[in-house]
Order: structure tokens, then sequence, then C-alpha cells
């Protein structure tokens, strides 16, 4: 037997060539074809389930990304940590932080009665903006629950920029019915950054940005950057000096990398969403969708909102023009809340895991956020407590589990309520903003 003898397909004993000639092996290997459609992998998800939404600066973050650790922000996949939290903090705090915000819904509300409209919306100072100023406004339904919140631009007499957490157009529409407005979902068309720390406005100085230090905190303005025009606000969810970038999608790379260029040998970061969501907590700022929900995303009227319920009794103007809600909130206003959403620090010296705000043995709250500030060697946390938690002298903690090798230690941890932030820098509303680097006698030698 020839040694290759056994490397011919078995074959039938009818099959065998009376000659004793070899097979045609091409004939074979053409009726052994298999068809490529077996090895295809089909998928019962529809093709939109299975779309990732990415930012514009989503390869510039991830090829700055040393972690690939990400993270759904509205539909988005963004960055959760960059390296970790620890050094981002530190830029943060001591120098700046640059990160991608392009995931927040932007809603253009145009025409003649573009006001007049807004007026209605939101509960109150729609008519005291300025052009090329923002604020933080707060729109709510006819029982006078929260719908959402936002930062209100007025870019021109008749041009306003609503900047939300949330998706609320079908709201909006439902509310313009009678007003001559125009209302655009032009989130896809705008992307967004954001640029934090006490160096900020130094760095933006030096790259181009004349007279960025006089700009007021909450106001805005056109730059023309290497030929791109970006609209820069004094604004930002840090609790510190900050500034936001509003630039179209195309040129966002361009600017992101002049950023980072510029802050080379600073202490500048890219911060992630973790950074974000910890700073925020620190300011004291809800977050939509986290600390409270939304009237028309709770399941029944215990799980809504007022504005009072939520701090933020500031934002409504019950003695100026209607708007909706507004007779439901007068009578809010006399009744007591039904819980108030406070800030909570903890103080113990690392990270703890925790969700119930508790009096006594009885659990008086929870927990919505919860992050360790190394800034405040403490954990802080934005907390839901019953009227009874926040009274005079109530004594709070949290009991949490703290593992020791292979045990568990149960630990009572006093709380304290605060009545302000747990983190508001001066800087932020500095005027001029400060461009100097030793602006605190404890910062961090690796940024001095």
């Amino acid at each position: 037997m020839s040694d290759d003898a056994g490397f011919f397909p078995p074959q039938d004993a009818g099959d065998t060539p009376e000659d004793g000639a070899r097979p045609d092996l091409a004939a074979l290997d053409e009726t052994a074809k298999a068809d490529p459609a077996l090895f295809e992998r089909q998928s019962e998800e529809e093709v939109f389930a299975r779309r990732v939404l990415t930012t514009a600066l989503h390869l510039e973050v991830a090829e700055a990304s040393r972690t690939n650790l990400w993270t759904e922000w509205n539909g988005y996949t963004t960055a959760e940590l960059l390296t970790n939290i620890e050094d981002e903090y530190a830029a943060l705090r001591h120098a700046a932080a640059l990160s991608d915000i392009s995931p927040l819904v932007k809603y253009r509300i145009s025409g003649p009665d573009a006001l007049r409209y807004l007026m209605r919306l939101v509960a109150g100072h729609a008519r005291d903006l300025a052009v090329d100023h923002a604020a933080h406004v707060v729109f709510c339904e006819d029982r006078g629950f929260v719908v959402g919140d936002g930062l209100l631009f007025r870019l021109g007499e008749d041009e306003y920029r609503l900047v939300t957490e949330e998706h609320h157009l079908a709201w909006l529409l439902e509310s313009a019915r009678g007003f001559g407005v125009r209302i655009e979902d032009v989130s896809p068309t705008l992307a967004g950054l954001s640029l934090q720390g006490p160096l900020s406005a130094r760095l933006l100085r030096d790259a181009g940005f004349a007279g960025i230090e006089s700009m007021a905190p909450d106001a805005a303005r056109w730059f023309d950057v290497d030929g791109m025009p970006v609209y820069v606000s004094r604004t930002g969810v840090s609790g510190d000096l900050g500034y936001e970038f509003w630039i179209d999608p195309d040129d966002a790379p361009a600017l992101w990398m002049k950023l980072l260029a510029r802050g080379a040998g600073t202490g500048l970061a890219i911060g992630g969403f973790a950074l974000r969501e910890l700073a925020r907590m620190e300011a004291g700022i809800a977050r939509a969708g986290r600390d409270y929900l939304g009237a028309f995303a709770a399941p029944d009227a215990a799980s809504c909102s007022t504005p009072f319920e939520l701090g933020l009794a500031a934002l409504v103007d019950l003695d100026g023009e209607h708007f909706t809600g507004r007779d439901a909130l007068r009578r809010a206003k006399a009744q007591a809340p039904r819980h108030l959403l406070s800030s909570v620090l903890v103080d113990h010296p690392a990270p703890l895991g925790f969700l119930a705000i508790r009096v006594g043995g009885k659990v008086e709250g929870v927990a919505t956020s919860a992050g360790f500030s190394p800034w405040l060697g403490a954990n802080v946390a934005l907390a839901i407590l019953k009227p009874g938690a926040v009274a005079k002298g109530a004594a709070l903690h949290v009991d949490v589990e703290m593992r020791e090798g292979l045990s568990l230690r149960n630990l009572r941890v006093p709380a304290r309520l605060l009545l302000e932030p747990a983190l508001a820098l001066p800087a932020r509303r500095m005027v001029p903003a400060p461009t100097d680097a030793d602006r605190d006698e404890g910062i961090d030698p690796r940024f001095r």
C-alpha cells in the first residue's frame, strides 16, 4: 500500500473505479464545499438594539484610557475611569480635569414666542435671563411635581438652548401648543467638553482664549479657536472654577487635542464619568434618574418630588408670571414636605458602602448617590430623608460591614446632615477668575 493511501476519502464498493485510477479530488472538493450560511451566527436582536452610540470624542478618549472601563450615559458609551479615581481627582482639585460631556441632552428652542413659552414651562426667572448667560431651571407638571431640571442658555433674543440630563422632548412639545416656537433635539449636532479645576482659566488664557478670566459665573461667549467657532460657558458641576465648551462634533477632536497639548506639564488629566459623579455629589447637585425620578418616570405620586423637596426652592418664583404647576406649588409650600433631598457627610476615613440612613434603629432615609471625598476625608452622599431625620438635633448614622481578613465587622458610623453642599470652593464665583497655581496652601506637591 502506498504511503498516501490513507488520505483517500472512503468509497462505497460500487463506486471503486474498475481501472484502479485515483478519484478526482478536485471534483470531490467541489461537492464537499460547505454552505457559508452554516457558519454565520444568526442574531435574534433587531439592528437598532445592537447599535453602540459613541460621541465625537470617543476615539480620543479611548486612546487615553488605561483601564478600558466604560459605562452607559444617555445611551452613549462613555469612559468610567481612564486611570484611577485618585489621580483623576487630584488633577481636578489641584490642576484641571478635561472630560467629554457630549451625552448631555441639548434642545434648541427658538421662535417669536420662545420667551413666552419658557416663562410658561420653567418655574421662574426665565424673563431675567440675559443673552449669553445660563441659569439652572426646573420644570414641573400640573401637580407641581418635577419633570426635570437643566441649564438654560439664552443665545439670542429669540433663541435658547436647554441642556438636560434626561430626554424631555415629548413634554417640551406638548407644552408648546399655542406658542409660535420651534423645539429641536440638537444633541447629535453639538459636542460638549468640560474643563474644571483651579488652573482651568490659566490654561485657557494660555491657549488663546483671550479675556477668559474676566468671564462671570454662568456667563458665556463665542471664541474663534484656530478658525473653529466655540461657545464657552463658565458652568460645570465640580463646585469649583470651570468651563464648558459647546462645539461642532467635527471640530471637537481638534479642540480636545489643543487643550491637552496646552495642559501638558501642568497636571491636567482626563476625567471619566466616575469623577464627574463624585464632584457633583460634593457640590450637592442632584442627577435626574439617580437622585430623583421625574414625574413621568416615577411609578406613583409618592415617588415624585416638588422643587421644595429637592432643595430647588431658589429656582421657583411663585410671585411672577404663571407657569405650569404654579398653583399646586403654592399649596405645597404651605404644607410640610413629604421628604427632602439633602447632603450628608459620613465621618470615616475610608470608602464605605451604605444605603440606609438611620435615626436610632429606624431607617429614616436612603442614600441615592454616595462616594468617598479625598478633599474632605469623609464619605459624602445625597440622600432622600424623611422630615424627622432633618429635625434639629437628630442623630444620624449608617450601619456598614467592614471586612477584616476573612471576617466581617459591623460598624455604626455617625453621619451629619449638611445645610450647604459638602464642597463649594470660593473660586467658582470669583471675578476675575484666579489664574495662579498655588491657590491653596495644601496643594498637592505634584502640581506645584
